[in-house]
């Protein structure tokens, strides 16, 4: 039933003219449906223009399409907010979609896709990233702050205005409706697995962030799987003494670095000229990893407790395969090293058996200032002892957006290649690329420098060097990493052994996956690893929450080709 606020009353003695140009101003019935179609299509048309300016704009990844069936939702949702009356409840919902939309659009500006439910639960954990390479970035960011906040500035006014001034039909029951849409996809989210909930080619921004929040508001924050996960046989860890047992390994881990933008693996420019001569003269192998998964903290999880299978939570919560716990149980003095944060990381990884662990927070000042040259101090405290045999794992940033921010405090002649468009590369694109290009350069003569410093603490055993995972560098307008690509699950890998007894892990070129690293090493730690649900030649990336719902893809190496399975989901399943 609609009601109407009536005007003021007149005065019963009020004049006869008076009287009819009261009724010539108030409003008839019709007046106020005229006044909620057009305000209502004022409102649709703002809540779509964020995707046409960004797409006006420049902004690659934004795909949106004009779709009946939306525009249809957005006006229904525009007029139960006329209808019901209330700017408290039209500035709720508008703040809410202005928020979303913040994240999504500069997500889209950013990597070149619309978020996924994970993206969105690493949000809190990448505060500090994202917050940096908003930095580096915001000269170029600019469009998409006036895409999306043009739209909602006017629509905030609009309905503040509107609600206060425009005569319009009240219907009670509106903001039931708005609630009710509102809820419809936390609802589905429910009862859907996350793989429906992926986004979605075409649809608005707006739509794809509604789902992908949805989905992490009901199912990712603070759950986990532990009661869904597939029943996975526990590995058997038996003794199996080496007789060349090293003194010494070192795990140097690098962020972001994919296994092809290395020159030793054949990439033509000059990006790795240390390891390629090292390879030449056979002082050291490469390899092409497959990494665990698509995110830091999940990729090491699972690389330093060495489990292979999507939802094998009893040996990733257990520790008994980590290789910091085996080391420890050998003898050795176990060490972390990193530029970067450590956070809930560390507990993953087994802090208990971690006897030296230094991360950003413990030299913050020195990392800002200095990257990971940083690294070097860390070096000079973690000295060995007289006859220690250690384990020792370095976590580097280097190649990781934004990628300038790897060399920026360095000489120019690290600048190998342009990295501003000003400065002549082809476009931004092309820029961006010669930055990462940059990174790894610096990289390899990290890598160098820090081989000089096994050298000269006279370790004897393994140098060892990967990535985490790779990186997207714009292949289908994707940049960044969290999502499960070939570009992402190949990363480098290159082994240098010191030392006499001290053998190789593989040869050249040789598939060896994070999880048949970590069983190497273990081997040279002394222990042998049977996993009984292994499959040969099997290997699974896995997305960026290891402990929680999550999609993963099959991997398989076929010659020089990793070749992915369709990505299927870990949780509870839904119908």
């Amino acid at each position: 039933m609609s009601t109407s606020v009536p005007d003021a009353p007149l005065a019963p003695d009020a004049p006869l003219h008076a009287r009819l140009a009261a009724v010539r101003r108030a409003p008839t019935r019709r007046h106020r449906i005229a006044n909620l179609l057009l305000a209502t299509a004022a409102a649709t048309v703002l809540f779509l223009l964020d995707d046409r300016l960004q797409q006006w704009l420049g902004g690659a990844g934004n795909d949106a399409r004009l779709r009946p069936d939306w525009i249809a939702a957005l006006a229904v949702l525009s007029a139960a907010l006329w209808l019901g009356g209330s700017r408290w409840a039209a500035n709720a919902v508008l703040g809410l979609f202005a928020l979303i939309q913040l994240c999504q659009l500069s997500h889209i500006a950013a990597i070149g896709r619309p978020l996924t439910p994970l993206d969105v639960a690493m949000i809190p954990r990448e505060v500090s990233d994202i917050l940096r390479s908003a930095r580096a970035e915001a000269g170029a960011r600019w469009p998409t702050l006036l895409a999306g906040g043009l739209p909602y500035a006017l629509l905030f006014a609009l309905y503040n205005l509107g609600l206060a001034r425009l005569p319009l039909p009240r219907v009670r029951w509106a903001l039931l409706a708005v609630a009710l849409l509102l809820a419809s996809q936390p609802y589905k989210a429910a009862h859907q697995g996350m793989v429906r909930f992926m986004p979605q080619q075409g649809h608005s921004s707006l739509f794809n962030a509604m789902r992908a929040f949805s989905y992490y508001a009901v199912n990712l924050i603070g759950v986990q799987v532990s009661r869904d996960a597939p029943a996975h046989p526990a590995y058997r860890i038996v003794a199996a003494p080496t007789p060349a047992p090293p003194q010494a390994i070192w795990l140097v881990i690098f962020d972001s670095t994919r296994l092809d933008r290395w020159q030793v693996a054949g990439y033509p420019r000059e990006t790795t000229p240390n390891l390629s001569s090292w390879v030449r003269s056979g002082d050291a192998r490469w390899h092409r990893g497959i990494a665990g998964a698509a995110a830091t903290r999940a990729s090491l999880a699972l690389l330093l407790n060495g489990v292979r299978e999507p939802g094998h939570l009893q040996q990733l919560q257990s520790h008994q395969s980590n290789l910091f716990r085996l080391a420890k149980r050998a003898g050795y003095r176990t060490y972390w090293l990193s530029t970067q944060y450590g956070g809930d990381l560390l507990e993953r990884i087994d802090a208990a058996s971690i006897d030296t662990a230094r991360s950003r927070e413990d030299a913050a000042v020195a990392v800002a200032a200095r990257g990971d040259e940083a690294i070097f101090d860390q070096l000079d405290a973690a000295a060995p002892a007289p006859g220690e045999r250690r384990l020792m794992v370095l976590l580097l940033r280097t190649a990781h957006l934004p990628f300038e921010d790897a060399y920026r405090r360095l000489p120019p002649r690290y600048r190998r290649w342009p990295d501003t468009v000003a400065a002549g590369a082809a476009d931004a694109r092309q820029a961006r690329r010669n930055a990462y290009d940059n990174a790894i350069a610096y990289q390899d003569e990290l890598i160098a420098r820090l081989y000089r410093r096994f050298e000269a603490m006279n370790e004897q055993g393994l140098f060892v060097v990967t990535s985490d995972h790779g990186q997207m560098l714009g292949e289908d307008g994707v940049w960044g990493h969290n999502v499960l690509t070939p570009q992402v699950a190949q990363v480098p890998m290159l082994v240098r052994a010191r030392g006499e007894g001290q053998r190789p892990l593989a040869g050249n070129g040789d598939w060896l996956a994070h999880h048949q690293l970590h069983l190497a090493l273990a081997a040279r730690l002394g222990y042998r690893i049977d996993n009984p649900g292994a499959v040969p030649g099997l290997y699974y990336l896995q997305g960026s929450d290891v402990y929680g719902d999550n999609l993963y893809r099959e991997a398989r190496a076929a010659g020089a080709t990793l070749e992915l399975g369709a990505p299927i989901g870990l949780g509870r399943p839904r119908h």
